[in-house]
């Protein structure tokens, strides 16, 4: 197969923020606790070098639904007497024994490099329980909770500035109406920024499943904006089984990053409409896509929601954040859920041992574009594949329409020290592909592939390139520069 690709380095889209490159960990199987943490709440040092490898710009914690049931309070003080509590997410019903709070997560977040992005409980919790954990992490003034927050170990702030309102108000966080969770988020958001100014604060948004949550919201807040500075958006695929080793299973597969790309496109309408005509002009309202990636039929709650991750997950992964550089200039942040043992995880962990999945080596080669300018770039008589509708699937994976799906997915960027970098994606399960680029003068190439799409393991290869064809193998991820 060939394909040709142009870079037009007169056409830079944005800044890729290395917050595009973040993730989620949530009170769920064993991400938390047996993952980033022991079950004592201790950090486990081998987990936190292999982030630190990999890079974590940011990282979203404790939910996810989680969160709407969570109380600050329980998380502090003394480990030992900290309470029991009842938690539930995504139908796992668990006693936490929260030896993991507020303390925990913020050192881990600076052992490991990644800025902090707390979910906020609006669905269990009040007004002044949220503005009180602001002020406990961020407060500067001599206060009776920061007074608290030195007496457990932490005299400076914690500096926590993004927040979030809520996770998913339309479902497992309090089954809200559009309008209503807007007033409430108003309310909310009014009161943490009194108590700290300099947060950003994330609002609840939808995909395209409920296509009318966004423009209500956005809608009810027209003359409130100042108070959100971003929209979150989720987004979960599936194609059945993570076994399925057929080519239609992983075809579907790669779909996900259109589903994405629609998402995207879709909310920044609605947001473009509102913010032309708010009473406040130029306000921006970026997008948060806080929870995205490959949800399998075996990752369920009698699983632990652990599923093989594969090369083929990891593709996906690639094509995603290829979407999220093309719209650098309206997306914020993306966090992959989640960051170990869950879902779509960067690491496996074994005991004292860490795996790294093919989805975490991914994301230490794309480093690259994290900070460098987004440029444009146009693939060209590049093969597709015709995807048929899918036929449906669990409650999580989404029902897919009729898409072609191209076989080259591709990221250009430039960094401050004006070095090009090309990563492409030959998403052809079994064929090579040919592509000639057009304003590049690549000298190097570092290249990752696999046995096959289920491997769990990969291979990296990498020397110099010369030449404007670069050979693509099926089924692989290649960088020049």
């Amino acid at each position: 197969m060939n394909a040709s690709i142009r870079i037009l380095h007169d056409e830079t889209i944005g800044t890729i923020s290395p917050l595009l490159h973040g993730h989620f960990a949530e009170h769920l199987g064993r991400c938390c606790y047996d993952g980033l943490w022991s079950r004592d709440g201790a950090p486990r040092p081998q987990v936190v070098a292999a982030l630190r490898r990999i890079g974590v710009p940011i990282l979203r914690w404790p939910g996810g639904c989680f969160a709407d049931l969570y109380h600050w309070r329980d998380g502090i003080g003394p480990a030992e007497g900290r309470p029991l509590r009842y938690a539930e997410s995504c139908d796992e019903r668990v006693v936490d024994n929260n030896r993991v709070g507020t303390h925990e997560f913020i050192a881990l977040c600076e052992a490991i490099g990644a800025a902090p992005y707390l979910a906020g409980n609006m669905g269990s919790g009040t007004v002044q329980e949220m503005a009180d954990w602001v002020e406990y992490c961020n407060g500067t003034f001599d206060t009776a909770l920061t007074r608290e927050r030195a007496a457990n170990g932490r005299a400076h702030p914690m500096n926590v500035k993004y927040w979030g309102i809520g996770n998913e108000s339309w479902g497992c966080g309090g089954n809200f109406d559009a309008v209503h969770y807007a007033h409430e988020y108003r309310r909310y958001a009014t009161m943490v920024k009194r108590t700290d100014p300099t947060t950003e604060l994330v609002a609840v948004g939808h995909d395209r499943n409920r296509r009318d949550w966004n423009l209500r919201v956005i809608e009810t807040l027209r003359d409130h904006l100042d108070l959100v500075q971003h929209l979150s958006l989720h987004r979960y695929w599936s194609a059945g089984s993570a076994l399925d080793v057929s080519d239609e299973a992983y075809y579907r597969l790669q779909h996900g990053s259109q589903l994405i790309d629609g998402d995207i496109r879709e909310a920044r309408n609605v947001i473009d409409y509102y913010t032309s005509s708010s009473r406040r002009p130029g306000q921006r309202v970026q997008i948060a896509f806080d929870e995205w990636g490959v949800w399998h039929a075996e990752a369920r709650v009698d699983a632990k929601f652990e599923a093989p991750s594969t090369w083929r997950d990891a593709l996906s992964a690639a094509a995603a954040l290829d979407v999220f550089h093309s719209h650098c200039d309206g997306v914020s942040m993306a966090n992959l859920a989640q960051i170990t043992n869950v879902l779509q995880p960067l690491l496996y962990t074994h005991g004292d041992d860490v795996q790294v999945t093919p989805t975490g080596e991914v994301f230490a080669l794309y480093a690259a574009h994290r900070g460098a300018k987004a440029l444009r770039c146009v693939v060209e008589d590049c093969p597709e594949r015709a995807l048929p509708a899918s036929r449906g699937g669990p409650a999580w994976a989404a029902v897919q329409p009729e898409a072609r799906l191209s076989y080259l997915s591709a990221t250009a960027s430039r960094n401050a020290a004006g070095r090009v970098t090309l990563t492409l994606t030959n998403r052809h399960r079994s064929e090579s592909l040919a592509v000639r680029i057009r304003g590049l003068a690549a000298a190097h190439m570092q290249r990752i592939t696999a046995p096959s799409t289920e491997a769990t393991t990969v291979s990296h290869s990498a020397g110099a390139h010369h030449g404007e064809i670069v050979e693509l193998p099926p089924a692989s991820v290649t960088s020049l520069w």
